[in-house]
């Protein structure tokens, strides 16, 4: 494991994205999953976006405001979870002596020390209670794309946030960075999107609060897997740190059910304009 980089650059606020007709999905000619395609016509409204992902300091402020003790943040469905698996908070976070510990592949840390990296490990329900807590939601799938996707000013669709150019590790955290964490907010300034939002593509699956169902026109090339899944699960979107360059681009749909939170997920928030 190598040490994690540094943030470069303070990332707050919200993207303020156009809507309009926008082409989700991938129409091009290399491969690509079934369940990517086709490219299909769809109307978004006007949207906003964070340009960070929500970090375990933000995600610390809705637990220490009992965000797991009020049912009025969560789905019905969420708080029967919450109650059922007495969750407190993301998994793989322990309370020692008063104070929440976060263990993962470099072992037990103080939350405190990882104020500025993305939280991970939450369900789809543990981020849209945050997110409504927020005053905000999750954003769609379509809206997530519009933003890895579009560049306004040029009025073109780039195949990365950052253009067309493929993933690297300077502009984004997947496997081969070798860094087997979540990198903090910052640290990839150069995979910026033309609206601001940083780290779209690795770090963390991106839920959406979009329903994992096929496209139209949808036709499966893989009998034994995507068209099996087309049901009670949620999208997610972007990679992982635990993600090869080669195996991610902007239209992939990853999908786990919404009480899911062993996989490396994670989330920024929306709002409508």
């Amino acid at each position: 494991m190598k040490p994690l980089p540094k943030p470069v650059s303070k990332v707050e606020g919200m993207a303020e994205i156009e809507g309009g007709l926008f082409w989700l999905g991938y129409g091009g000619s290399e491969f690509a999953f079934d369940n990517e395609k086709p490219a299909h016509q769809v109307f978004l409204q006007d949207f906003a976006l964070d340009k960070a992902l929500v970090t375990n300091s933000d995600f610390l402020e809705f637990i220490r405001d009992g965000g797991y003790q009020n049912f009025r943040w969560w789905f019905s469905e969420g708080w029967e979870a919450v109650n059922r698996e007495h969750w407190r908070a993301p998994l793989y976070w322990e309370l020692h002596d008063g104070e929440w510990m976060i263990r993962d592949f470099s072992g037990l840390n103080p939350a405190a020390s990882r104020q500025d990296e993305p939280v991970c490990h939450v369900s789809y329900f543990e981020a849209s209670a945050f997110a409504k807590w927020a005053g905000r939601r999750l954003p769609t799938e379509a809206e997530w794309e519009k933003a890895a996707c579009y560049d306004a000013q040029r009025n073109a669709r780039n195949a990365f946030p950052w253009g067309n150019a493929d993933p690297d590790s300077g502009n984004s955290n997947l496997f081969e960075n070798g860094y087997w964490s979540v990198a903090p907010v910052g640290a990839f300034p150069e995979g910026a999107n033309a609206y601001g939002c940083q780290q779209m593509i690795g770090d963390v699956w991106e839920w959406t609060t979009s329903d994992y169902v096929p496209y139209p026109g949808f036709k499966s090339e893989f009998d034994e897997y995507n068209d099996k899944w087309f049901v009670n699960q949620k999208v997610l979107r972007g990679g992982s740190f635990a993600t090869p360059q080669l195996h991610i681009r902007a239209t992939y749909r990853n999908f786990f059910h919404a009480h899911e939170r062993w996989m490396t997920s994670g989330f920024r928030c929306a709002k409508d304009l």
